[in-house]
């Protein structure tokens, strides 16, 4: 009884102590989207700027990190599981894009706006482009997406309901929020990408998540994912 009181006390420390890093880095974020869209002439992501504020607001009224998944899992439960959720979701990709061109037409859409995830490859030629995507989509867009859908809301439907149960939830809600791109695709791609590229994306990332109560494997994966096959298809 006395090791598990020591491992929990330990453990709303290391919480504590995550915070300001946490809130730093949130706040951060927030003023990369509002900025970004100014200097690389593009719109600025309502949705994302929502999904910030919101885990934003947890973190100043409850303190706690663990609220929204923004925690450090063991090393190696983190490793495998981001392995373990890249491998679920290149199969996915590996059996659905090739025939359906559904990320290619998204990327297209996302180019032409541009979204300000891409405008850097668009506004800026060569290395710089690429790396202002990666560091951008990892810092800031998909990490607001991660840090709402896979953090904040995961954990409000964890203390609600099983934790099957949540992870479906969050999909679901996940999958409402990406839905506006149906409108440009075929009937077929519009239904892949909801089912594939919305919905078991969000329940692959999901259940990384779950499983080591953080939000990190699930940002690596996404991440990489959009790097790659951004680098495959423009």
């Amino acid at each position: 009884m006395t090791s598990l009181r020591e491992s929990e006390t330990s453990a709303r420390r290391a919480s504590r102590r995550l915070v300001p890093i946490a809130i730093l880095w949130t706040a951060l974020a927030l003023v990369a989207l509002v900025v970004t869209p100014l200097i690389l002439r593009t719109t600025t992501p309502i949705f994302h700027v929502f999904w910030l504020v919101v885990p934003l607001l947890s973190l100043v009224r409850h303190r706690d990190t663990d609220r929204i998944a923004f925690r450090t899992p063991d090393r190696e439960q983190g490793l495998r599981t981001a392995v373990a959720a890249g491998i679920a979701y290149g199969i996915l990709l590996v059996l659905v894009e090739p025939w359906s061109g559904v990320y290619d037409r998204l990327l297209v859409l996302a180019l032409e706006g541009p979204d300000p995830t891409f405008a850097w490859v668009v506004r800026i030629d060569g290395l710089g482009g690429w790396v202002g995507l990666a560091l951008f989509g990892g810092f800031v867009t998909l990490y607001s997406e991660e840090l709402f859908f896979r953090g904040w809301l995961l954990q409000s439907l964890n203390r609600r309901t099983r934790p099957r149960v949540a992870v479906v939830g969050q999909a679901v809600v996940f999958t409402a929020f990406q839905s506006i791109p149906v409108f440009f695709f075929e009937p077929l791609q519009a239904a892949l990408y909801l089912l594939v590229y919305a919905f078991g994306l969000g329940v692959i990332v999901g259940a990384a998540a779950q499983r080591t109560q953080s939000i990190w494997p699930g940002l690596v994966v996404v991440t990489a994912a959009n790097l790659v096959l951004t680098a495959i298809l423009v």
